[in-house]
């Protein structure tokens, strides 16, 4: 919102114009439709055509926001919030001053630009997608939309919300299991428009709500989704939402609830809409606009991505016109029960001698993570996996004491990694009790989803497991304690850590409200994450 009262006071003049809170210049590469920078209120759903467009641009607020109100980022859904899903946790290294400030846990609520723009994109992305839930409903009661894309638009509106949502959630509210804890806070929840002075008055008075109401709203948005969405789309059926993407989002958030159950049937679910496993691990990454696994993700090209400054190729990788920003951690790559022989150290991590151009000068190997490789910053942003899905199953079942079950969930993605799976996959009785089978499923995601974000959510939900607690945030190896260090820390001992873990009763184990926020909105100021 770049908060809720200044962002709306600011443009409330424009909140009328469709064409200036709905269209940008980013949604004309997607579909050609004019004139889209004269449409008011009253005509920015006139045509089925124009209503497509609004939908449209709903998918690129959360593609791609702006970051300090000039330039593209990634934030809500895109690439950048992939990298702080990584920088929060322990299996990457920060090299430079870039997501410092997320690495090292010294965010604030005021100058830390990277936190705060993601609360501010992701806010007014679920104003843009409210705006355009009541339009589309409007067009549908004029007849300019028929009843059966109404709701399939009103399915990938809910959807794009219900996910914004849950990252909101594992970044700014505690875990599920611990909602008690900082006042219960979970999020504002806005699910009406805020584009009158009256629609301001009322957002600015929206307390947040607790972390079960929060996750029941996200529920109830992902549930409508998937009773109301195609189990394929014909624009795209990777970037745009279908059922199999709600369920498998649904999947991830029961997880996140500890629901075992309904993550188990979850699983059934997407399963039925047709997605299954590539053969070969790195095929949702270099084949990302077709393929069987990749059930949703946001979509870059090279005229809209998340900018030199954000794209993941240019922050991950070291292939040539990337800048080497974020490396590999020994912590991961030196772990011995990622076998040495396993495909995806091949296809997920790639070796490089960094230029003296980069940063300082030097002549050992670094390790990157290699899952994007385009040097336009075309890759899509994985969102969710068929293999995430088939991981949370593993769990839930390890969960509830059903070891045969988990194992050969699991064995199903990691199978394919394998160099000789006859002898090298798991079996039931390589683990001794359920918390070791868990604990096996649990670094199994640290590697199948490296580079993809998904290493916080893990680390966010099991701070105050029973059985696998990850206590916080994670200690990490810093670049200083590394750097110049015999062959980088990797292939030798383990290097000390140099970031020490934070409880997750620190207040640094959430982000703070931006203070922004806090100065045009004194409801939210009172009801600020504790400790900030």
């Amino acid at each position: 919102m770049k908060n809720i009262q200044q962002f709306l006071k600011a443009s409330l003049g424009l909140a009328f114009m469709a064409g200036s809170l709905m269209f940008t210049s980013c949604e004309s590469d997607v579909i050609d439709l004019s004139p889209v920078n004269s449409l008011t209120d009253e005509t920015a759903y006139a045509t089925p055509e124009r209503c497509k467009l609004a939908l449209v641009g709903a998918y690129d607020a959360a593609q791609c926001g702006l970051y300090n109100g000039s330039y593209s980022r990634g934030y809500p859904l895109g690439s950048a919030i992939i990298m702080q899903g990584e920088m929060r946790a322990e299996d990457m290294v920060n090299r430079a001053s870039f997501f410092q400030y997320t690495y090292e846990s010294t965010h604030n609520a005021s100058s830390t630009l990277n936190n705060i723009t993601f609360w501010n994109a992701s806010f007014e992305a679920i104003n843009r997608i409210n705006v355009v839930i009541a339009g589309e409903q409007e067009a549908a009661a004029n007849g300019v939309l028929d009843a059966e894309t109404a709701k399939q638009y009103d399915g990938e509106l809910k959807f794009l919300r219900g996910v914004i949502y849950h990252y909101l959630m594992v970044h700014f509210a505690m875990p599920y299991n611990l909602q008690d804890q900082n006042s219960g806070y979970g999020l504002p929840i806005h699910t009406e428009p805020i584009n009158t002075m009256e629609g301001i008055e009322s957002g600015v008075n929206t307390h947040r709500s607790s972390v079960a109401d929060t996750y029941a709203q996200i529920v109830k948005d992902l549930t409508e989704a998937a009773e109301e969405l195609p189990t394929s789309n014909s624009d795209n059926n990777i970037t745009r939402a279908t059922k199999g993407a709600a369920y498998a989002m649904l999947s991830r958030v029961y997880l996140h609830m500890r629901q075992w159950d309904k993550v188990i049937e979850m699983e059934d679910k997407v399963k039925a809409c047709g997605y299954k496993l590539e053969a070969d691990p790195i095929t949702p990454f270099t084949n990302y606009t077709t393929n069987s696994e990749s059930i949703f993700s946001c979509e870059n090209s090279a005229n809209d991505n998340g900018s030199v400054n954000g794209a993941m190729f240019s922050m991950f990788s070291c292939r040539s016109g990337s800048r080497y920003l974020v490396s590999m951690s020994p912590l991961l790559v030196n772990d011995t029960r990622w076998l040495q022989d396993d495909k995806r150290r091949s296809e997920y991590i790639i070796s490089s001698e960094a230029p003296e151009s980069t940063i300082g000068s030097y002549n050992y190997q670094v390790y990157f993570c290699d899952k994007y490789r385009s040097s336009t910053r075309e890759d899509y942003t994985p969102v969710l996996r068929y293999a995430e899905v088939l991981l949370n199953s593993a769990e839930a079942y390890a969960r509830q004491g059903n070891i045969n079950a988990a194992v050969e969930k699991m064995n199903e993605v990691r199978d394919r990694a394998l160099a000789d799976a006859a002898t090298q996959s798991y079996k039931a009785s390589d683990f001794a009790d359920k918390k070791a089978a868990l604990e096996a499923i649990l670094f199994e995601r640290r590697v199948e989803f490296l580079g993809e974000g998904i290493r916080w959510n893990d680390v966010h939900r099991l701070a105050a497991d029973d059985l696998c607690p990850t206590g916080g945030v994670p200690a990490k190896v810093k670049w200083t304690a590394i750097n110049g260090k015999g062959n980088n820390g990797f292939g030798i001992e383990m290097p000390a850590c140099g970031l020490a873990l934070y409880p997750y009763t620190d207040r640094r184990f959430l982000w703070p409200i931006p203070v922004d926020e806090l100065l045009y909105n004194d409801v939210l100021a009172a009801e600020q994450n504790q400790g900030w």
